[in-house]
């Protein structure tokens, strides 16, 4: 039976299992071209040189990603290492990094995308949603 004590220093959840299943679900989404993918993004954006951008320009960013290909197949990832940092209870930066690969399909051809991906993440209303996104395929 644990003590008081051990009850209180243990998270209420785990945080780098909630930032994997995010980065996951995202990764999922993006190999079925799915709408799912909005729910893991942030309602903006933080790119290199503090320049902020909402998630609506994001979302018309994939669509316009999304909708250059028939569909892609195989899609494949291997998570190599993951981070975050509490600021305090309700914040945080976190990401997940690896590398990630699929076929993209363009009439009847097909070529292969592949390369090292980071999904940075931020924790905001006790939710972790990506903030940053590199990722083969992607750019903005």
């Amino acid at each position: 039976m644990k003590d008081i004590k051990e009850m209180q220093e243990t998270p209420i959840f785990n945080h780098q299992a909630d930032i994997v299943n995010s980065a996951i679900r995202f990764m999922n989404a993006w190999f079925k071209q799915s709408k799912a993918i909005t729910m893991e993004l942030n309602d903006f954006f933080i790119l290199p040189g503090n320049k902020i951008i909402g998630k609506d320009v994001i979302i018309g960013r994939l669509k316009g990603i999304f909708g250059q290909s028939d569909g892609y197949v195989g899609g494949r990832y291997d998570i190599i290492d993951v981070n975050f940092e509490l600021f305090d209870e309700v914040k945080g930066m976190g990401f997940v990094e690896g590398v990630a690969g699929y076929r993209d399909v363009i009439q009847k051809q097909s070529k292969i995308i592949s390369g090292p991906f980071k999904l940075y993440f931020a924790l905001s209303n006790g939710q972790w949603k990506i903030v940053n996104i590199e990722f083969p395929g992607f750019s903005y």
